[in-house]
């Protein structure tokens, strides 16, 4: 069974306790119902949110008009954080995948707010500049190592980012269907199914309670050629 969650330093986490108040008192806090969008690629932003809890999952429209994943944000960091400081439309639509409080920021009071502090600055500096980095090392991996690749990495992200340690390996709290892999990887469910058969032929996954279980993450880190970056960085 799923024993210790594994750790990532989120925004908010970051902060002090003062700076904490600080922030959230500038903002209004709402429970936001499972499948509600909060802003959709192309609109100008108004306002930036913070995740309390719940999920927001990140996506992108193709040309082709297929629906690509790009993120799945958790407890304690941003949505909209794109729109700060530059009068440019947002490139992602933002769905509430499972029921989340949020605390919601006019932009520009945020804005004011990151330039009269510089510590709630820096820390917004940082783990943006992690995000950044997440951002391009998955479409890297996407380009480099194809599908299969694209597979791997996501498979790897999600664990760090949603998995809990296991007598067996690494368990994932966040339930996946094989189209929701295929959406992150801009692939067809069928070739997920094929793809993920083959990892549980050689016993590099399995499934428990519908859920996926990492059995052998090296098997997956060595098809990539993983770098010892950190884990901050292999995140989804």
């Amino acid at each position: 069974m799923p024993k210790k969650k594994l750790k990532l330093n989120r925004f908010f986490a970051q902060l002090t306790d003062e700076n904490k108040e600080l922030l959230l008192a500038n903002g209004t806090s709402q429970i936001v119902k499972s499948k509600k969008v909060l802003f959709t690629e192309g609109e100008d932003p108004e306002y930036v949110y913070l995740i309390r809890s719940g999920i927001v999952r990140l996506s992108k429209m193709t040309v082709e008009g297929k629906e690509f994943s790009v993120h799945l944000k958790q407890k304690d960091e941003l949505v909209g954080e794109v729109g700060l400081f530059n009068e440019m439309a947002i490139s992602v639509t933002a769905t509430v995948e499972e029921e989340a409080e949020l605390i919601r920021f006019d932009r520009k009071t945020l804005e004011k707010i990151f330039r009269e502090n510089g510590d709630i600055a820096v820390a917004f500096m940082k783990w943006f500049a992690s995000h950044t980095q997440s951002t391009q090392s998955k479409f890297r991996d996407l380009l480099l190592c194809g599908k299969k690749g694209g597979l791997y990495s996501t498979l790897i992200r999600f664990g760090n980012s949603y998995g809990v340690e296991h007598d067996h390996g690494t368990f994932i709290e966040v339930e996946l269907t094989n189209q929701d892999l295929a959406n992150y990887i801009g692939t067809t469910r069928e070739g997920v199914n094929r793809m993920m058969n083959e990892l549980k032929k050689e016993r590099v996954i399995d499934y428990e309670d519908n859920h996926i279980l990492l059995l052998d993450i090296a098997y997956l880190k060595d098809y990539l050629q993983c770098g010892e970056c950190p884990v901050e960085i292999c995140t989804i």
